[in-house]
């Protein structure tokens, strides 16, 4: 056991598994995965601090993987699985290198360490393209999406890397190529993690390949 990392839940139960979102996406976007999974763990779904519609303002990593923490405590969940996408992941990664004693396993998907300016540029200018209406209709909004990729474009978890203790995978699809190079460096990074590249898969592995990213989760949490 790594010292600070929680090795099960309480009683010997399963870790809770908490999945973040990426950009873009709402809570439900995970929901083939927790229909998978329904049953085999506690699981929770939350939005990713500061991207919930109704919120003023994006906060910036550190303070999104405290608000999460807090988040964690009210629900009395000590030692979890940590499973984010995108967004999510940086998150994700932030809150296991600020909060170790929080974190048991940790799935990083599509994560960056210092996301490509020129990538977020694009994804900013296609972004705008979209009308507000269709992204409330998805249950986000556009004002935040917005934000989010400002605090991402000048974000940095370089530092972040070292104090990773959780065991982790990091994921990446194929057909992800502008997010591969960002998944390699987060395995360099962060001792002892895996890097796993889903064939025919894309960016969203929550929505396009969730049968394949629920097997990964099952044999990486599980074993």
């Amino acid at each position: 056991m790594t010292e600070g990392v929680p090795e099960t839940g309480a009683g010997g139960d399963p870790a809770p598994l908490v999945l973040l979102h990426g950009v873009g996406q709402a809570p439900m976007a995970w929901e083939d995965v927790v229909v998978a999974l329904y049953g085999s763990r506690r699981l929770l779904t939350p939005w990713v601090p500061g991207l919930r519609p109704t919120e003023q303002r994006v906060l910036p990593l550190d303070d999104a993987a405290a608000a999460l923490d807090q988040q964690l405590m009210l629900e009395g969940m000590q030692g979890v699985d940590l499973c984010g996408l995108s967004y999510g992941a940086m998150v994700a990664t932030r809150l296991a290198a600020d909060f170790p004693e929080r974190v048991r396993r940790l799935v990083l998907i599509a994560g960056q360490v210092r996301p490509p300016r020129m990538l977020m540029r694009a994804q900013g200018a296609a972004l705008r393209l979209v009308p507000a209406a269709r992204l409330a209709d998805a249950g986000v909004s556009k004002d935040r999406l917005l934000q989010a990729l400002e605090v991402a474009r000048s974000a940095d978890l370089t530092d972040a890397l070292p104090k990773v203790q959780a065991p982790t995978l990091v994921l990446v699809g194929a057909k992800d190529k502008a997010n591969q190079p960002g998944a390699r460096a987060l395995a360099d990074g962060i001792p002892g993690a895996r890097l796993r590249i889903v064939e025919g898969a894309g960016h969203a592995l929550n929505e396009d390949a969730s049968a394949a990213l629920v097997d990964l989760l099952r044999d990486f949490l599980d074993a």
